[in-house]
């Protein structure tokens, strides 16, 4: 019987091999495993020595007779194993610890050439400083080395002598013609094995993707039966201020033309509410409305959910293929919202649709023909986002055929009660209009006054917190949230200031200063009607303030700026008194 001695570096690589062997060979050959970190006796004496990497072999050689042949074993990946590797998201960095530099370096590579490639590989041995990159480690057989920092630990098993070995050394022992059917018909099973594997994966997965299809159908046709609606006309517009009833009378024009609307407002001042007010009272009333928002979709998403897609397009495609939302919005109005957010990759498709009122699914070469409205809505300028290179200049003048400007609720503060009482009401529908409206009393000065950069939309929040902070009464002023408490606090300063001013220049400087408090602009005229001096008179004071660095002048409705801060007008002011 023939005697083969397998040295390995560790003990877990020469079990692991040692019964590989043994599984192919049987009781026939005699197999003894040694490893240099623990059994490895003075002298081996065998028929044949086999050595698991060229660091086993650099360093026992000298331990076995010297006229004992041998090979240095190639090993491969434990492909029992590698599936688990496949759980890790692409992209993590893993640690690949073994026992040696040259084995993890040797993993790496066995790992990469079979394709095992979507994670980051940091190699790590004994000896090593443990260098923080990664929470993951992936082993070989070598967990006991992992270093403490690592989180999780994958092990994939030891690397085995792979098949090119195995037939040298069958053949370098003479006994291949033996042990050839068997070899090959052991590799042959276990490939078998992981063929069969996959086919119930494959027929699994076939069945996940039909019901993902399916549940897909289930969603888009949900998706579309809520947003293929429009819900709110001119009459849900509540506002008597004349910015916003001029607003709400361009859009009415606007309501009864098929041209392209642009709406251009600032967030939170209902840009859809008159979207689909105007779509409404259009004649397509009775047709869908389909709102899109740029701001909300992936760049990759734009074509396939705009324009759709047919069966097979690509990977994940719907088995049915599907209908974008301008084919969705057909015989009716399409809104686009947040358009100066969409790519310019996506404009020169988006103008081309505006043109010729024609689109073509991904993967058809079919174009079909749609009968939209389009209103366009932004909160940016886009002739700033032309000028910076963002924002096709053609597009723009496709899309801005009708404009329409919605003022911010700054400029039409006097809505305010009326607008905050509605939402109370929302809130608590058994309030009375009288009840709502007197809820506010005590802090109605500092709403008015307070410039709402969240506009509506902010107005809304408030409502809703003061109706959680205050159980019981009318909400205070020490309510309130910051922000509006320090303009409160401000504008009562201000005011008592300005009544104390002794001079027309600390008077201009203090009216300036709250108006700007409030974000109103003021003139050298209006100055001269509040404070009931010749206008003359401001035009030397305010020369005068340009000149110590108080003020600039500015053309049209800028007015007069300030240029100092309001901390330093009023500290300079009290300290002046």
């Amino acid at each position: 019987m023939k005697h083969i001695a397998l040295i390995a570096m560790g003990r877990k690589t020469s079990y692991s091999c040692r019964e590989q062997l043994h599984d192919l060979l049987g009781s026939r050959v005699n197999i003894s495993d040694y490893y240099i970190e623990g059994n490895l006796p003075e002298k081996i004496d065998a028929d044949f020595a086999v050595f698991s990497s060229q660091l086993s072999y650099a360093r026992a050689r000298k331990h076995v007779t010297d006229n004992t042949p041998f090979m240095i074993a190639r090993r491969s990946i434990n492909y029992h194993a590698v599936n688990k590797l496949f759980e890790i998201p692409t992209g993590t960095n893993v640690l690949l610890v073994n026992d040696a530099k040259s084995s993890a370096d040797d993993t790496i590579s066995l790992l990469q050439t079979l394709g095992i490639d979507h994670l980051n590989y940091y190699a790590y041995y004994p000896g090593m400083k443990d260098p923080h990159v990664a929470k993951v480690a992936v082993t070989p057989g070598e967990a006991q080395l992992v270093p403490s920092s690592i989180e999780k630990i994958v092990d994939i098993h030891t690397r085995l002598i792979d098949i090119t070995s195995l037939v040298e050394l069958l053949s370098r022992l003479g006994i291949l013609p033996y042990y050839a059917d068997f070899l090959s018909a052991k590799y042959v099973r276990d490939m078998v094995g992981f063929i069969a594997a996959g086919h119930h994966y494959e027929k699994e997965s076939a069945h996940l993707r039909q019901e993902v299809s399916r549940l897909e159908d289930v969603v888009t046709r949900k998706h579309q039966e809520e947003h293929t609606a429009a819900v709110y006309h001119f009459e849900d517009i509540l506002g008597s201020s004349f910015a916003l009833q001029k607003a709400v009378r361009i859009a009415k024009r606007f309501a009864t033309s098929e041209s392209t609307v642009l709406i251009q407002a600032e967030s939170g001042t209902g840009k859809e509410l008159f979207a689909q007010s105007i779509h409404n009272a259009s004649p397509r009333s009775s047709g869908p409305f389909v709102a899109v928002n740029f701001a909300a979709i992936t760049e990759s998403l734009l074509d396939s959910e705009l324009f759709g897609y047919v069966e097979g397009a690509f990977t994940g495609a719907s088995r049915h293929g599907a209908m974008g939302l301008f084919e969705r919005a057909n015989k009716g109005t399409i809104f686009l919202d947040e358009i100066g957010d969409a790519p310019l990759s996506f404009q020169i498709k988006l103008l081309r649709v505006l043109q010729e009122r024609e689109i073509r699914r991904i993967g058809s070469t079919t174009s079909v023909h749609i009968d939209v409205r389009i209103i366009a809505a932004t909160n940016q300028d886009l002739v700033e986002l032309i000028q910076q290179g963002k924002f096709r200049k053609d597009l723009y003048y496709r899309l801005n055929i009708l404009p329409l400007s919605l003022p911010s609720l700054h400029e039409r503060k006097e809505d305010i009660p009326l607008l905050a009482a509605s939402f109370l009401r929302q809130f608590k529908p058994s309030l009375s209009v009288q009840e709502a409206e007197d809820y506010f009393q005590d802090i109605l000065p500092v709403l008015q006054t307070y410039t709402w950069p969240g506009n509506i939309r902010e107005l809304q929040n408030l409502v809703e917190y003061l109706l959680n902070i205050c159980d019981t009464g009318r909400p205070q002023v020490g309510d309130l949230l910051p922000p509006m408490r320090n303009i409160y606090n401000s504008g009562a300063e201000l005011t008592q200031l300005c009544q104390k001013a002794g001079n027309l220049r600390e008077k201009v400087l203090l009216l300036l200063a709250e108006s700007a408090q409030e974000g109103r602009h003021l003139g050298r005229r209006t100055l001269a009607s509040s404070l009931h001096v010749p206008e003359s008179q401001i035009r030397t004071v305010c020369h005068e303030m340009v000149d110590s660095g108080d003020i600039a002048l500015t053309h049209g409705r800028g007015g007069i700026r300030l240029l100092r801060p309001l901390s330093d007008i009023l500290q300079r002011t009290q300290n002046e008194g």
